[in-house]
């Protein structure tokens, strides 16, 4: 056994010292042992920081490796969670029952339909016809006559083509008289001095801003189809095709802040040009409006500084969901009325999620109460307004206030700087704006569907990777708001976005009958009612598996 001081315990009386080797005072040995306790104090500290910092290492390596390879769903499929958040009415012991017979097995769903609809394509009908020999009976001679007839369908491509459109314009004149001469003013033109007509420059804008194609792989199909259109010409078109779409833009702008609730979020990419040599980050931000103000508006800003909010924002009043980004905060702050803060529960959520691996069962208990939240959120969908919110009140609230109650228990338990920790600060921090949401039935109880809005430009990067400078920026935020108009209202883009051209390069004053809902009222036929139906069925067979994961728990 080793002593503080470091020599060998042994039990009698100690030896005297060697001469030449006095015993150290008795106030010097205290001190000797005080500083050795000191130290093993601050190197247990030590240990426990660098358990901490591995652990969140761990952990961060974890979500890495999930975010890589793993499912992006934050579902939990543990079936015995369900005890982890019981409430009162759950503890209750239910009375001995004769044992259930086996329930019989789920009829087998049938399956989806794969009949191809052709009904809104054109349809070619080719005669084939047997030899005139063949139409003649080889047995009296006589004519065969048609008894009916096979039909084989075939689907074919036509590949698309640029032609040149040479209009004539002829001119008249007197030969006797030479008052002056007459000619017709011509077809108008979307961009003034620009050879390009209105179909190609809405094929240029769709393949760039919805199918995510860059410029250089567009002049690699135009000189398949028998013309090279260079890059500088193309950005040119695109350049002039965002400034006259600017009136439509700010229009949309203008209607979304009137929404009495707005969805936000923001995303990074990557722009060159700037003051630094290479590149620097930018942000695309997007504002979705309700169904009232059914419009996407993108904006830009070089950086993600509060300004571009703030800009963007200044006169809205109303409630404003997002995450906790603290550039929100000063518009928080300004007016007691302006500005209400809804917090996303998914976001706290997933930090519960990733807590899981160091802290199951706490993390466990919180993500069932969260599930419970989504649950009755289930069943609101597709009731009015008021509704909402009275079953909200009436299911969600109770949760909620169970649940702070867990919040602060499981605070005073955890380390801040784990993971749990953290995901009980964020969500304590977070509460009153996370709790907001059953205040309106108008709100939602999370900010994904301005997530969705956002994978556009997420697929967009992963091809174009960067923007050719800042400048572009504002440009690319006007076009992505025609075509995601145009996708939520699912609108045939191309007939959408050459009207769009014409429209306003010939009577900018009808910028209103441009807005996506009110074009797809005066255009049914460009409507794409297969992808709405396609939506709908998608959204029954979610709701579907949802109330059977419920029944089963």
């Amino acid at each position: 056994m080793i002593n503080p001081l470091g020599r060998n315990a042994q039990s009698g009386p100690a030896s005297p010292p060697v001469s030449g080797d006095a015993a150290p005072p008795g106030d010097a040995r205290q001190q000797r042992i005080q500083d050795l306790l000191a130290a093993l104090d601050q190197a247990t500290r030590a240990n426990e920081e660098l358990t901490q910092e591995n652990d969140r290492l761990r952990q961060e390596l974890e979500r890495y490796r999930r975010y890589v390879y793993g499912r992006r769903s934050e579902r939990c499929d543990d079936p015995g969670q369900g005890h982890l958040f019981a409430f009162g009415e759950d503890l209750e012991v239910a009375p001995e029952a004769e044992p259930e017979a086996p329930m019989p097995a789920a009829p087998r769903k049938s399956r989806s339909s794969r009949t191809l609809d052709f009904s809104r394509l054109p349809h070619v009908r080719i005669e084939h016809d047997v030899p005139e020999a063949d139409k003649t009976c080889s047995c009296c001679g006589r004519s065969k006559a048609r008894i009916g007839e096979d039909e084989r369908r075939e689907l074919e491509f036509i590949p698309a083509r640029l032609e040149v459109r040479v209009h004539v314009l002829p001119k008249y004149a007197c030969s006797h008289c030479h008052d002056g001469v007459k000619s017709p003013d011509g077809p108008e033109r979307p961009l003034p001095g620009c050879i390009a007509g209105a179909g190609l420059l809405s094929q240029l804008l769709i393949s760039k801003f919805i199918d995510h194609l860059t410029l250089y792989r567009f002049e690699g199909i135009a000189v398949r189809y028998g013309l090279h259109l260079p890059r500088a010409t193309l950005c040119d078109w695109v350049r002039k095709a965002a400034e006259l779409m600017g009136p439509l833009y700010d229009l949309q702008k203008q209607l979304v802040l009137q929404s009495p609730v707005i969805w936000t979020d923001d995303t990074p990419v990557k722009a060159l040009g700037g003051e630094a040599p290479g590149s620097l980050t930018t942000r695309f931000w997007l504002y979705h409006g309700d169904e009232d103000h059914s419009y996407d508006v993108y904006d830009h800003t070089a950086s993600r500084k509060r300004d571009g909010p703030a800009t963007f924002l200044a006169g809205f009043v109303g409630y404003l969901q997002a995450d906790a980004y603290a550039g929100y905060d000063g518009l928080y702050l300004g007016s007691p009325s302006a500005i209400h803060e809804v917090a996303c529960w998914a976001h706290a959520r997933r930090k519960f999620y990733d807590a899981r691996s160091s802290s199951p069962g706490n993390a466990g208990l919180i993500l069932e109460a969260i599930r419970r939240l989504y649950d009755v959120e289930d069943r609101v969908r597709g009731l009015s307004v008021e509704a909402r919110q009275a079953l909200r009140a009436q299911e969600a609230v109770p949760i909620l206030e169970r649940l702070r109650g867990d919040l602060d228990r499981l605070a005073d338990q955890s380390l801040p700087k784990s993971a749990l920790g953290q995901a009980l600060t964020y969500a304590r921090n977070q509460w009153k704006a996370l709790c907001r949401y059953t205040e309106d039935g108008r709100l939602t109880i999370d900010n994904n569907v301005a997530e969705r809005r956002l994978r556009d430009q997420a697929i967009g990067r992963k091809n174009w990777l960067f923007l050719g400078n800042v400048d572009a920026g504002p440009r690319a935020a006007v076009l992505s708001t025609i075509m995601a108009g145009a996708k939520r209202h699912r609108l045939e883009p191309w007939a959408y976005v050459k009207d769009v051209l014409m429209t306003l390069s010939v009577a900018p004053e009808r910028v209103e009958d441009l807005l996506p809902d009110r074009w797809a009222r005066n255009h049914p036929g460009h409507v794409l009612t297969h992808r709405l139906e396609e939506s709908r069925e998608r959204a029954r067979r979610r709701d579907a598996k949802r109330a059977d994961r419920r029944k089963r728990k």
